[in-house]
């Protein structure tokens, strides 16, 4: 490669021939490089435009004409230099130049015609949605239709009722009342209680604990592993319209009047939330009874899972806990590939849905066991 002689016949092309400035600025560009000088803006301005140190530093004149020159190079090697081995090229923010060899093979590449590509892609789509069908098909069974069905998915969040006014410490604030957990409850509670109507109204504010964030992170983990997503809103801002729209999951607590716990009471024949209880009746090799989930020691509380379909073909996966440590458990089992595993082998073999009820130990609102009570396929 002789670098004179590639910057010579760039010299000699008509686009140099009529901008006497960009060539002789390509000249000193060369020179440099061959004397091996390193270029700085301030270098270039005193040197090739003879300017001085206490010149203003904010003159553009250097970006501009190497700007000018580069844009040169690039009509040169898109009409008469395009056939050349060598390129001289200068990189954008730089002043030094560098010579770049042009692939041979690059010159004598074919135009290639669509139709002779066509058979390729047709290949490669059919390669493509192979893996796609069977990346899916390796999912875990309890989120498989998620991934494949054709129909958005929102998380809803179970967030706290609550109630602004006069606190127990004589302030003004929030107040949680495990017994007023919507609207419905809390003017129940006033017609009983007059004298708290001045000083206790629903608040315009909602408040989640730690499970909705936790429970958000591990599914999504789930979820971005087959490329897939959700949506996540508050379950006191939704409508019964809003749970037709698609695919549903749902973490949070169970209350008398909350629309998901009426989901799930139309979903389960063997299962019903009312109040502070969870009746069990007909299940097979088990007796009726009645589980309490309130008023439960502070390490302790029932979780209860459900995974059922819609009529209309939609999937509805619903976590309950009344606090975070049920929620944190049943969350990490069912994000879990192992744990998913082993309960799709002994449970879902035959079937596609299920209820499960477990009771949750933990410390610090950590879970620590799991006690299965049940579970029933369906």
């Amino acid at each position: 490669m002789d670098k004179k002689e590639i910057s010579s016949k760039i010299l000699q092309s008509k686009i140099f021939l009529k901008a006497p400035k960009s060539s002789a600025l390509l000249r000193y560009l060369v020179q440099a490089d061959l004397e091996g000088s390193y270029l700085k803006e301030n270098i270039i301005d005193i040197e090739f435009f003879g300017g001085n140190l206490e010149a203003d530093k904010t003159n553009a004149r250097v970006r501009v004409n190497v700007y000018n020159l580069r844009k040169k190079l690039e009509v040169y090697y898109a009409s008469q230099g395009k056939e050349d081995t060598w390129r001289l090229i200068i990189d954008k923010g730089q002043y030094g130049i560098r010579y770049v060899k042009v692939s041979s093979l690059k010159k004598n590449t074919k135009s290639i015609s669509f139709w002779q590509v066509l058979p390729y892609l047709g290949l490669l789509l059919v390669l493509l949605s192979f893996f796609v069908n069977n990346s899916l098909l390796n999912a875990p069974k309890v989120w498989r239709d998620y991934f494949k069905n054709d129909f958005k998915t929102t998380m809803f969040i179970g967030d706290a009722y609550s109630l602004y006014g006069r606190t127990i410490t004589g302030g003004v604030g929030v107040t949680r009342d495990f017994k007023i957990n919507n609207a419905t409850e809390y003017y129940d509670f006033i017609e009983i209680n007059k004298k708290y109507k001045d000083l206790l109204k629903p608040s315009p504010y909602s408040y989640i604990t730690g499970m909705g964030a936790y429970a958000a992170n591990n599914i999504s983990r789930v979820f971005s592993k087959y490329t897939k997503s959700f949506t996540i809103r508050f379950a006191s801002k939704t409508t019964y319209d809003d749970l037709k729209e698609g695919n549903i999951i749902y973490v949070g607590p169970f209350h008398r009047r909350q629309k998901f716990t009426t989901l799930f009471n139309n979903e389960n024949r063997h299962f019903k939330i009312s109040d502070t209880t969870l009746q069990m009746v007909n299940i097979p090799n088990k007796k009726d009874s009645v589980i309490h989930l309130t008023n439960t020691p502070p390490d302790m509380e029932y979780a209860i899972v459900s995974r059922s379909k819609s009529l209309n073909a939609k999937e509805q996966f619903l976590f309950f806990s009344n606090h975070d440590i049920g929620v944190l458990a049943t969350v990490e089992f069912f994000s879990n590939k192992d744990s998913l595993a082993v309960f799709t082998s002994k449970y879902l073999k035959n079937k596609d849905n299920f209820t499960a009820v477990y009771k949750v130990f933990g410390k610090d609102r950590t879970n620590m066991k799991k006690e299965t009570i049940c579970v029933v396929p369906f």
